[in-house]
Order: structure tokens, then C-alpha cells, then sequence
């Protein structure tokens, strides 16, 4: 019974080695990559609307500093963000550390960037919209 326990623990122990264990990981969250539009807030409407995540999808590639938006909404409403196409943008990072991205010359603050939210606002106070991303 002995043996059998010592072999099981050896090989469990065994098993749970992974190479990859002491990689470094970065953790910082990134614009890059696929986003997908949940919500948008404001506009001088005052409207507040849900998507359904995958629906209209952002996919920022900061190697060439290109958006490709795939938006599938066939639902009429005042602004569902940029129709499908691709779009080159720029990052802007203030000396507060502020972060602000310009797409296709419409300027975005960047309010939240997280591992799965990303909150862009384009100027709510100014009767703008406020985009909501998850991952």
C-alpha cells in the first residue's frame, strides 16, 4: 500500500512540473487585441445601449497601429461606434498619465483599460459617448 502511495505522489508530483512555470508574465494590461462593444452611454439623447458580446467586435493591432472593427448590429440605434472596416488610430499618454487614443481623428479618453474592460469616453461632458469593451 506504501508503494502505491509513494508512486502516485511521484507521479503527481511529476505531472504538475511545467516547464512555462518561470516564464516571466506580464501583467500590465493592453489596448491589443479583440474587444468586444458592450455598451453605449450618453449623447444628447441620453441613451444606454447593451450589446450582445461578440456583435461588434474592436481589434486593435499595435504593431501597425491598425483597428479592425467587425460590427455586426443590425439593430437601428443613435450609435453603435465605427461601422466594419479598418481604421489606423494613435495612442497619446499625458505626463499625468492619462491615456488617449485617436481613431480616425475622433479623440477617446481612456478611463478604464483592464484585463477584460476597457471604458473609452469621447467626451461625455460634451454631450459625447461613453464605449464599454470586454474581452
Amino acid at each position: 500500500m506504501k508503494t502505491t502511495f509513494y508512486i502516485l505522489v511521484l507521479m503527481l508530483s511529476t505531472l504538475s512540473c511545467n516547464s512555462d512555470d518561470d516564464t516571466e508574465q506580464n501583467s500590465e494590461p493592453t489596448l491589443n487585441g479583440s474587444w468586444s462593444l458592450v455598451n453605449v452611454t450618453g449623447g444628447l439623447a441620453g441613451i444606454d445601449d447593451d450589446f450582445e458580446t461578440g456583435l461588434i467586435i474592436w481589434d486593435f493591432n499595435q504593431d501597425n497601429l491598425e483597428l479592425t472593427v467587425t460590427n455586426n448590429n443590425t439593430v437601428n440605434v443613435i450609435y453603435d461606434g465605427f461601422p466594419t472596416g479598418t481604421y489606423d488610430y494613435e495612442i497619446f499618454t499625458e505626463t499625468n498619465g492619462e491615456m488617449s487614443v485617436v481613431i480616425n481623428t475622433v479623440s477617446y479618453r481612456v478611463t478604464t483599460l483592464a484585463s477584460s474592460q476597457l471604458v473609452i469616453d469621447e467626451g461625455i461632458v460634451a454631450d459625447c459617448f461613453l464605449l464599454t469593451f470586454s474581452r
